[in-house]
């Protein structure tokens, strides 16, 4: 809105002040702004309400100890190989982490405001329908995974909202464009693939603009606009260097060890992308967070799933072809599924409703949609019922029946809605994650300077040193080992995730048996791992036993070191309760302490039975108090 609508020639005149107190008033004045500010603040006060509530999980974590105790080299550059997406999250979480801020008001701070980015793009500036701009910020995506958890994925949507709102005028401010791709780009590797296909469309339309002129006119076409074709190499140079920065390192971690089943086909994943995820952003809940590579959701469900999401691109398209953005709707989404079908959690769909927002956004900034949009025959239809049941039961039947119909189309987005306030409620009320609960145990008791060890991965010898990728496709699952008549190879690189999610609680690491003395999980596999595990373990063995062990129990990890499991008492520390949509997963914690440990620090025998199970009455799955 123009500052100067409204104003007559007397407010012109008056001071710089007194027109601006004015434009905010009459701004505040337009009841659909008033909505907008009110949805802001509503989606800010649940955001951090919840916040407050939240135990920050592995992910979470991770990110905070890279951002932390990685050199900028090793952040920029190496860490990126493991991880799968550019530097940008840690960069950011690298400000309040290594400037001494606490660990949950940093981490949670700079979430706080990419999620704020991403609401504000999306109410104040994008022209998308009004009802979208007031339910979709309470989804579940936007609101609780991409809001109350930590991750990059706000800003991957917000950047996707500016490539969106920029698309319009790409020839004429090419560098609004570009930046935000660029940003994009730098926020996750799936912004790579999608910019990958806008950048061709891109190109494309200039180059057939000029068709008809033949080879050395679409030439000509390319370079016309100088400040064009610099942004174009630009985004080029920084999308390559990119891509070779999260290149994934030859001994990294596929994410296929987490799962004991079969991998899904390639064929049946490329599927999920397209009719299975569109409709699990908002409507359909029928899978837990897992990878897809083991994702296998009942037929029944994919047939559901299937229907919701061809009836979603049907709409999509729609409005895209009479707007003449079709391709931009199906080609960077193409480029996305191949990526998708490599690496792809649950919880990364929510990148779908970002691309889908981004092309409606793209869509509404040509023109809004508006009665024209909907299909003349549907509407012939409509005008004829409603002057039917008018004419039988009169005007004010008639506007009730049109109310009914539109609460129908509002009805599937509160899914997401519902989906919010479960997983809100459910984090409220319970652990998350046991975060919080191991910290504040070591703290108590000024634990962090004792030796504290955690178990490693011990697998199945089908897995080869040297061929993991030919493994990787033939492989059939049953990875895990633990018999010993089975040949089982240890992987000492990747330890218990347990002990890393209290690491940022304190400045000393905690885990003593971490590859490389890193506080962080490095994902490093496969570069001489029969030699090194056994450095390892031999490394192990030759230290006394230790004061605490993190680890789930399995009889390997004592014997192999040379424990006695009756040196020590198991005990339990905290439940977790974690959720998901409308579901939950629920977790026990707990470590072994050494009886003379224990008694040293409770001032008490150790029980007899070697479980202390004394505080299991109280708390699991208790809500908080």
């Amino acid at each position: 809105m123009s500052n100067a609508v409204g104003m007559d020639a007397a407010t012109l005149r008056r001071p710089a002040d007194e027109r601006r107190v004015y434009c905010i008033r009459t701004w505040f004045a337009v009841p659909k702004n008033l909505v907008h500010v009110g949805v802001f603040v509503v989606y800010l006060a649940v955001v951090i309400t919840v916040m407050c509530f939240h135990e920050p999980w592995f992910d979470e974590a991770q990110s905070w100890l890279i951002a932390r105790d990685c050199s900028w080299h090793d952040l920029l550059f190496s860490r990126t190989h493991y991880e799968g997406h550019p530097p940008l999250w840690w960069t950011l979480l690298a400000i309040p982490a290594k400037t001494g801020v606490p660990y949950e008001i940093g981490l949670k701070g700079v979430q706080l405001l990419t999620a704020a980015l991403m609401i504000w793009l999306l109410v104040f500036h994008t022209a998308l329908p009004e009802l979208l701009k007031v339910v979709l910020p309470f989804t579940y995506f936007l609101c609780y995974q991409y809001g109350v958890i930590s991750r990059p994925y706000a800003l991957i949507i917000a950047a996707m909202l500016l490539v969106g709102l920029a698309w319009e005028h790409k020839d004429e401010h090419p560098w609004r464009l570009v930046l935000s791709m660029i940003l994009l780009c730098l926020g996750s590797s799936y912004g790579l693939a999608i910019c990958a296909g806008l950048a061709m469309i891109w190109v494309l339309d200039v180059l057939l603009s000029a068709k008809h002129g033949g080879i050395r006119a679409m030439m000509r076409n390319l370079v016309s606009s100088p400040a064009r074709f610099v942004a174009w190499l630009t985004l080029l140079a920084a999308a390559v260097a990119l891509l070779l920065d999260v290149w994934p390192a030859k001994n990294v971690y596929h994410g296929i060890f987490d799962v004991n089943a079969p991998i899904v086909p390639w064929v049946q994943r490329w599927e999920y992308v397209w009719l299975f995820f569109p409709s699990d952003t908002l409507f359909t809940s029928f899978t837990d967070d897992i990878n897809i590579l083991f994702m296998r959701p009942a037929w029944t469900d994919l047939v559901y799933a299937a229907v919701v999401s061809l009836l979603m691109w049907a709409v999509l398209g729609w409005i895209a072809r009479r707007r003449g953005l079709l391709a931009e709707l199906f080609v960077p989404y193409t480029v996305l599924s191949l990526v998708f079908c490599s690496h792809a959690y649950a919880h990364h769909i929510g990148v779908v409703l970002g691309y889908l927002l981004m092309v409606l956004t793209m869509c509404c900034a040509r023109w809004p949609l508006s009665r024209d949009d909907i299909p003349k025959r549907l509407v012939s239809r409509w005008d004829a019922g409603m002057k039917a049941i008018a004419a039988r039961q009169g005007e004010r039947s008639a506007r009730r029946y049109a109310r009914a119909c539109a609460v129908l189309v509002v009805l599937p987005f509160l899914i997401g809605v519902y989906w919010t306030a479960y997983s809100s409620i459910c984090d409220i009320r319970y652990a998350y994650s046991s975060s919080r609960a191991i910290a504040s145990f070591i703290e108590r008791y000024n634990l962090e300077h004792y030796r504290w060890m955690t178990g490693w991965s011990r697998m199945s010898s089908k897995v080869p040193n040297s061929s993991f990728s030919q493994w990787y496709r033939t492989q059939n699952g049953n990875v895990y080992c633990a018999s010993k008549t089975d040949k089982c190879v240890d992987f000492t690189s990747w330890s218990g995730g347990s002990l890393i999610v209290a690491n940022p609680y304190f400045d000393v690491n905690l885990v003593d048996n971490a590859y490389q003395g890193r506080t962080y999980l490095s994902w490093e596999w496969m570069i001489d791992q029969k030699q090194r595990a056994a450095q390892d373990i031999a490394e192990w063995r030759s230290k006394p036993e230790p004061e605490f062990y993190d680890t789930s129990y399995q009889p390997f990890y004592f014997t192999t070191l040379g424990y006695d499991r009756n040196d020590y008492v198991k005990y339990y520390i905290d439940t977790t309760i974690t959720p998901w949509k409308d579901t939950w997963h629920r977790g026990e914690n707990e470590i072994y302490i050494r009886k003379d440990v224990y008694k040293k620090i409770f001032h008490k025998d150790p029980p007899a039975s070697g479980i202390d199970d004394s505080v299991w009455a109280n708390h699991p799955g208790a809500p908080r108090t």
